[in-house]
């Protein structure tokens, strides 16, 4: 299976690469999400579909469509929570 085209630029990955106390959990997620079986599933790319663009999507928001531990979703729009539900 090929990696998923928009890993290089993700801005999930862009952002918390640097913390090393996300690091493990950076690496599972890009094993099955980005470069495993479960690149059709990813929540992320979802919403960047939907949406029109990767800038839609909150960079806190990992491809399961959860909030990165340690952070929230308070701020996410309700166009961002209705793809989610669709």
């Amino acid at each position: 299976m090929t990696d998923c085209e928009k890993l290089a630029t993700c801005a999930f990955f862009k952002a918390f690469e640097a913390d090393a106390s996300k690091s493990m959990a950076l690496k599972g997620f890009a094993a099955m999400y980005c470069k495993g079986d479960k690149q059709n599933t990813c929540i992320r790319k979802k919403v960047s579909k939907a949406l029109g663009g990767p800038e839609h999507v909150p960079k806190n928001m990992m491809p399961n469509g959860q909030a990165l531990p340690g952070t929230n979703d308070i701020n996410w729009g309700k166009d961002v929570r209705a793809v989610m539900k669709a």
